[in-house]
C-alpha cells in the first residue's frame, strides 16, 4: 500500500449516510466538514476526525479511517489556500 496524501476537505457529500460519526459512532453521517480525505485509485478514503482531535492525537499512530467507492461519493470540496507576498526572515 502506498502513503496516501491526504488533504482537508471542506465538505464531502455521500449518496448515503456511510460513515460512523467519531463522537456517537452508531450515528451514521452522510455529509462530513473539515475531515481528511485521500484518494488511491477508485476509493476515498475518509479521516471523520475534526481539525483540533487529529491535532490533540499527533503522537498517536491509530485512528479509523473509513474506505468508500467513489461510486458512493456525491461530491467533494476542498479550498485551496494561497499566501500572498513574501515573507520577511527573522
Amino acid at each position: 500500500m502506498a502513503t496516501l496524501n491526504w488533504r482537508t476537505a471542506t465538505t464531502v457529500i455521500l449518496h448515503d449516510n456511510l460513515i460512523p460519526n467519531p463522537n456517537a459512532e452508531h450515528d451514521l453521517l452522510g455529509r462530513l466538514q473539515n475531515v481528511r480525505v485521500a484518494v488511491e485509485g477508485s476509493f476515498l478514503h475518509i479521516d471523520p476526525r475534526q481539525p483540533q482531535a487529529v491535532e490533540a492525537a499527533a503522537g498517536s499512530n491509530e485512528f479509523n479511517v473509513h474506505i468508500v467507492p467513489a461510486t458512493a461519493v456525491k461530491s467533494v470540496t476542498y479550498r485551496e489556500i494561497k499566501r500572498r507576498g513574501t515573507l520577511v526572515g527573522f
